[in-house]
């Protein structure tokens, strides 16, 4: 029996309000797709408005071969950014607000214009941005068990929380691709990347994510930001522990959990 919409927001909204691991959706509908998917994170996003939540921008993931193909997708994963759930580096986490809290070093970009699709390329994205930040995304993977792609696009692409630092830096001069990060967990170093990895530059991910919105009537506005895709492994902070990320020219951002 095909999932309802109305029932389906409801689970995910319940999910979200008592911070346990809830049972993915496609347990309930194995034949949803991941157009269904999407209408149903549109219809969160409404609830979530309706209820006093303040969206900020947009968000993406599985922007990683291995990632899409862990999920059995040929395609990333859009979804949306929470205002309550935006710290400045250095800030104090609350683990309490996370069912099964990750952290993941991204670059994300602060947008100057609007930028809508289709036909939105990496140079056309650029023009459209007014610089980029390092951050921190702090997805909550909340599903219990083997969540599948459309499960993770129903839910908001798993949108909790994230972490901005500062300056916005802008992107003349910068050649993103070849921008480094030292990822550290408690001090120790436990990896060194570029942001090559996230579709070989992360405006690859803003033009597909452009594009995409597009799909769904929606595109990116003046001062929205946008978290372009994990540059990092995941890491799972436990209460205590300072993840923090060190750019080649973009700064630094870090948080501590509690």
């Amino acid at each position: 029996m095909p999932i309802q919409m109305e029932a389906a927001v409801a689970r995910l909204i319940e999910a979200r309000a008592v911070h346990r691991l809830a049972t993915p959706l496609s347990e309930t509908d194995a034949d949803l797709t991941l157009d269904q998917a999407y209408a149903i994170q549109d219809a969160l996003r409404s609830e979530m408005g309706r209820k006093g939540e303040r969206f900020i921008g947009w968000k993406m993931g599985a922007t990683s071969e291995g990632a899409r193909a862990d999920l059995g997708v040929d395609q990333p994963l859009a979804g949306f950014l929470l205002g309550s759930g935006q710290f400045a580096s250095g800030a104090e986490v609350p683990l309490s607000r996370f069912a099964n809290l990750v952290a993941e070093v991204e670059v994300a970009f602060r947008m100057r214009t609007k930028l809508k699709g289709p036909g939105v390329t990496a140079d056309s994205a650029l023009l459209a941005v007014e610089g980029v930040l390092p951050a921190l995304e702090l997805p909550d993977f909340f599903f219990a068990g083997k969540a599948r792609a459309v499960d993770i696009v129903a839910s908001g692409v798993y949108a909790s929380a994230i972490v901005l630092g500062s300056p916005l830096t802008p992107l003349r001069g910068l050649d993103l691709a070849l921008e480094g990060v030292v990822y550290e967990h408690n001090g120790r170093i436990v990896g060194t990347h570029t942001a090559a990895e996230v579709m070989g530059n992360p405006l690859n991910s803003l033009a597909w994510l452009a594009n995409h919105l597009a799909t769904r009537g929606l595109g990116l506005l003046p001062g929205d930001l946008v978290m372009s895709g994990s540059i990092s492994k995941p890491l799972r902070p436990k209460a205590g522990d300072t993840i923090r990320a060190r750019f080649t020219r973009m700064g630094s951002i870090s948080a501590k959990f509690v």
